[in-house]
């Protein structure tokens, strides 16, 4: 069997939760040694690049993540008569080349732009509505990440279940439990974090919620007696200016702290290092994150909407994500309560061991056996 995977979103898209999903499938599938080949497609300047697997350049793979990505998904000049068995678009197949024969799998990870259209930029929003229809109907397989987003892509396209599957995702292995002095200290001798905090790291959009957050958090902050800060990590995008107003008009300039990308190989101290973790999303197809610091013992805080209950379980403190006041409860009492706070610690690596990413890649790789043999 001979494999073709999008590399755009590795190349492009450094430090995502695309890229995360895609690296670790990759590799994943590739301990399994089902495969002859395995070949990453990497388009630029006008044409494609196909690499195998163990002579891909390393610095193909090494660069910054690019703030046009999606930009350049839309159109893709692909080589498009390479010989492969299966071709899997990982980025909900936007971009996905029009090839003849073999089969064409993609995984479609979420629908916010149908679900939560005002938080999706224009360009995007338009392309999507135009050709997701199209590419669902094109396809031999589609994979999905959770039973939340398998009902929500039925609902708006009537999929049959024949063609659909869900593989959940997992934490990378990098997440795990540390001594949080050793990791407490990292930061601080990194970044200049002396003191307690509350952590959030995610994206940017309206839907992820920071706002209702710093909204929550500036009320745990004049309720603690000890000091506390909220460190904000993830790449800027053009909602931060309105949550550095906000941050502003509650005087809390002093407190949160937006650190902007940070390299992957620092997330596992800041997330050891955290007294709480919080994650207030209205929505998500999965929600990595989340599992990232139950998987390092940090208790979580999180939303009890759309696919979050289904993946974290009893793991995690659950909320009504448009509650402040249930935000800010949660993360006080966490933060005050050393025996509920052991509690979610000892629940959330519990659920976390259920993921992996060896599951996940077994799972896709029986999809793959199974379009091949009805191809």
């Amino acid at each position: 069997m001979i494999l073709g995977v999008d590399g755009r979103v590795i190349t492009w898209h450094i430090g995502s939760g695309l890229a995360t999903y895609t690296n670790n499938l990759i590799h994943g599938i590739r301990k399994l040694q089902h495969m002859k080949c395995i070949y990453l497609f990497y388009p630029y300047s006008g044409k494609t690049e196909v690499f195998e697997m163990d002579n891909i350049p390393p610095s193909l793979l090494v660069g910054e993540r690019r703030l046009d990505f999606w930009q350049n998904v839309y159109q893709t000049p692909w080589k498009t008569e390479y010989p492969v068995d299966i071709f899997h678009n990982t980025v909900n197949g936007i971009g996905l080349p029009a090839t003849k024969g073999g089969c064409r799998i993609i995984t479609m990870h979420d629908l916010i732009p149908y679900i939560m259209p005002e938080t999706v930029d224009r360009a995007h929003l338009n392309y999507t509505l135009k050709y997701t229809p199209y590419i669902l109907e094109s396809v031999s397989h589609i994979i999905t990440v959770s039973d939340y987003s398998k009902a929500d892509i039925q609902r708006y396209f009537g999929i049959d279940d024949s063609i659909i599957t869900v593989t959940h995702l997992a934490a990378d292995p990098i997440y795990q439990p540390m001594d949080r002095a050793r990791a407490r200290s990292v930061i601080f001798n990194k970044y200049g974090i002396d003191t307690r905090y509350i952590l959030y790291l995610g994206g940017f959009s309206l839907r992820k919620n920071i706002a209702r957050l710093i909204k929550a958090f500036g009320k745990v902050r004049q309720e603690s007696k000890e000091p506390v800060k909220l460190l904000i990590l993830g790449e800027h995008s053009r909602s931060f200016g309105g949550l550095w107003k906000l941050t502003e008009e509650l005087n809390l300039c002093d407190d949160v702290r937006f650190m902007n990308f940070v390299p992957t190989s620092d997330l596992p101290f800041f997330y050891n290092g955290a007294e709480v973790f919080v994650y207030p999303s209205l929505y998500e197809g999965f929600g990595l994150p989340p599992l990232e610091a139950m998987q390092c013992g940090t208790p979580v805080v999180t939303s009890n909407v759309s696919s979050i209950p289904e993946i974290v379980g009893n793991g995690c403190k659950l909320i009504d994500p448009y509650s402040i006041d249930q935000i800010s409860e949660a993360i006080y009492t966490l933060l005050h309560d050393m025996a509920l706070w052991q509690k979610f610690s000892t629940l959330g690596l519990q659920k976390a061991k259920e993921y992996s990413w060896d599951k996940t890649a077994e799972k896709t790789l029986s999809v793959y056996e199974s379009c091949l043999s009805s191809h």
